[in-house]
Order: structure tokens, then sequence, then C-alpha cells
């Protein structure tokens, strides 16, 4: 049997504890001594209130549709530019 194939046949809330375990492991083990964050490098304050985020540069003429295009060009040209 894989490994696949034991996990598939736990419950779901066991899955969940082997996933947390296995990031868990690969976290320690990324972290090399000397990794900690120096003292200059400040943190943002989590977002709690998603008013904060909101804008007004949008320009009046463009449609979500203008920037769901402009997403879209820019990602074929660094697929483009990837290969």
């Amino acid at each position: 049997m894989t490994t696949i194939e034991a996990a598939q046949r736990l419950q779901p809330v066991e899955q969940l504890q082997l996933i947390q375990e296995l990031l868990r492991g690969l976290q320690q083990g990324y972290q090399q001594p000397g990794d900690a964050i120096p003292s200059e490098v400040r943190r943002a304050a989590p977002v709690t209130d998603l008013a904060d985020l909101a804008t007004d540069f949008w320009p009046e003429d463009e449609t979500a549709d203008d920037i769901n295009d402009y997403v879209a060009r820019q990602r074929a040209a660094d697929r483009l530019s990837d290969q």
C-alpha cells in the first residue's frame, strides 16, 4: 500500500492532523539557525476590516472586464518570458 492510499483510508480529521504534522516538519526543516526575522523588518498588522482595503482610484470609464483583460495579457506575457 502506498503512503497516499494509507492516508486516504484515514478519517478526514486524521488526514488534517497528518497534513498539519507534515507542514510542521517542513517548517522546521527549512528554518535554519539564524533565519530569525531581522529586527529592522516590520510586520504589517493583519487586516480585520475589508473596508480598509477599499479605494477609489479606479477610473470610472473602465470596467471589471478591462482589468480582467489586462491581467490576462500580463499573465500571457509572463508565461512567454519564462520560456
